[in-house]
């Protein structure tokens, strides 16, 4: 009977189940395997000590003919591995060699059987699961108390950073081919000197099917050089979940980007700037009544509308004042990047940066609007009383009032003049801002959402900056930052084409004309946006043309 433990846990879990000390063998019915391969469109990692159980147990799995496998067998010597086993494999993969490959890598024991580790990836690629632990053979063979397997959901950064291990363990193992079943049915006991040269020799055969191989790739890989602008022209990109060619190509170029993108929006923060809470303007808003006008008059068709602000600075000190009070925005944009409407993108490196050009431009104003008070703010109203008046009764006179606007209503204006002037002083005037976490799903996205918008923006805005930079450098003469920090803390792709700037600046130009022009044509494409942004990362990642040509020949 099925374990029911098995059945009713859901991911995550750690297993096998506890067991009755008799049962040394769970068949696969408290392993976790078939909730988790069900909808599996692919299955890669490394497994130990495969026997006939193990090979049965593939053999079903990969039925389904859509489903891939890329999986490496570690084997070691005296392990439970047999000949017969391993052929059984090579007959599997022979049935169709472009979803399925089974490779043989030896390894010493002297240090314990190898680690499991499984990633499977389900056909909608969400909620990719790996499975880790000490258990040989998939968990279907015997296993010692002590040995702990672990299944879970794992996010995409963690999936792309375990093929990219799981790439070069694959390619230090060996095909398996006719040479590499014939492994040497040994004990686990006090070696002889025969069972070690048989070890050794059957070592010596997988390293020459991998070095055989590799020469193999070498001399059929041919260097394609194509023209780029017609490729673009003619890239259509309708298969969202396209395969990679290279080892891991269980996983699509599009959940390898997403991993990447995941991790490029994690160096940084969202900023935006907060209008609540900020001392705004110091001039007032009143409404039309405070003249004795109406706020609003009506003839039919026509709607006349008015209102009035007062000030107690004149039209050039109110300008000035502004300025700096605009000034979190002026700088937001100069050291943030672009990603949506009234939100700017900033990396971790530039957000201390950007804190301190902020205290800089507020020690400014606050000097700037002492200076213009030069006293008490309650002093310098009083000071401004009379021309604040006459200006009012002006006014006042000019919308059909007669005589003076009445005493009260000039108080209650003073006295909001004052009370804001005092707040600036007090808590500054510069708007602050607010920082928040990117939390975008680029796998989830509903009807009527497109999150690889503002991805696109970000990632184009990341490449043509430094490009722009070489053509024409840039300076920050409002800011007290040197241009050489500011662009360190922006290059948070490490582009190559920073790097090559700094050992040959006369290529580094060649390239940033040619790769904004690019950049130009990729974006005005007709390439799906995801598409887009992976290229635009080749560009940055310094990647040839012909490697770029390539790409968009796969689209």
């Amino acid at each position: 009977m099925r374990d029911s433990k098995a059945s009713e846990r859901s991911l995550p879990y750690v297993w096998p189940f506890p067991v009755d000390e008799s049962e040394s063998r769970p068949t696969g019915e408290n392993v976790p395997y078939e909730e988790v391969t069900a909808a599996a469109r692919s299955i890669s990692g490394v497994v130990s000590d495969i026997d006939a159980h193990g090979v049965a147990w593939l053999e079903d799995l990969l039925d389904e003919p859509k489903r891939e496998a890329r999986i490496v067998l570690a084997v070691y010597a005296g392990c439970r591995t047999r000949s017969e086993q391993l052929t059984r494999l090579l007959e599997i993969q022979r049935r169709d060699t472009s979803r399925i490959e089974f490779r043989i890598l030896p390894v010493t024991a002297a240090t314990g059987a190898p680690a499991n580790c499984l990633t499977v990836i389900p056909r909608d690629e969400r909620n990719p699961v790996c499975l880790f632990g000490g258990t040989p053979n998939f968990g279907i063979s015997r296993y010692e108390p002590t040995q702990f397997n672990v299944a879970f959901r794992a996010e995409l950064e963690l999936i792309d950073e375990w093929y990219s291990w799981f790439d070069r363990t694959r390619l230090r193992a060996a095909p398996l081919t006719e040479r590499t079943t014939n492994i040497p049915s040994l004990i686990p006991a006090t070696g002889s000197t025969e069972a070690a040269n048989q070890w050794r020799d059957y070592c010596k055969v997988c390293a020459d099917e991998e070095q055989e191989e590799e020469t193999q790739q070498a001399e059929s890989s041919a260097t394609l050089v194509q023209n780029i602008e017609a490729s673009i022209q003619t890239s259509v990109s309708n298969q969202p979940t396209r395969q990679s060619t290279s080892a891991s190509s269980s996983v699509s170029r599009l959940m390898q980007l997403v991993a990447r993108v995941t991790r490029l929006l994690k160096k940084g923060r969202l900023i935006t700037v907060v209008s609540t809470g900020a001392v705004g303007p110091l001039d007032i808003p009143v409404s039309a009544r405070f003249f004795n006008q109406k706020s609003e008059d009506r003839d039919e068709f026509v709607v006349h509308r008015q209102s009035f602000r007062i000030s107690a600075f004149t039209e050039e000190e109110q300008q000035q004042i502004d300025t700096y009070r605009n000034q979190t925005r002026t700088v937001m944009n100069i050291l943030g990047l672009p990603f949506e409407r009234g939100l700017r993108w900033m990396s971790g490196k530039m957000i201390p940066i950007f804190k301190k050009e902020l205290v800089a431009v507020e020690l400014e104003a606050g000097t700037v609007i002492s200076r213009l008070v030069r006293m008490e703010p309650e002093t310098f109203i009083k000071g401004r009383r009379i021309r604040i008046k006459k200006a009012l009764d002006r006014t006042y006179r000019k919308l059909g009032g007669e005589g003076d606007l009445p005493p009260g209503k000039l108080k209650e204006a003073l006295d909001q003049l004052e009370k804001k002037i005092q707040k600036a002083l007090d808590s500054g005037i510069v708007t602050p801002v607010s920082f928040l976490d990117v939390a975008i799903d680029l796998q989830r996205a509903q009807a009527h959402e497109d999150p690889w918008k503002q991805v696109e923006t970000l990632i184009l805005a990341l490449a043509r900056f430094p490009r722009q930079n070489i053509l024409r450098p840039k300076s920050f003469p409002k800011l007290t930052t040197e241009p050489a920090l500011i662009n360190d803390a922006m290059n948070v792709q490490d582009d190559a084409i920073v790097t090559l700037n700094e050992s040959d600046p006369v290529q580094a130009t060649r390239n940033a004309k040619r790769e904004l022009h690019l950049l130009d044509q990729i974006a005005d494409s007709d390439i799906e946006t995801p598409y887009r942004c992976m290229v635009y990362l080749m560009i940055i990642e310094g990647k040839s043309d012909a490697e770029i040509y390539r790409r968009l020949n796969t689209l």
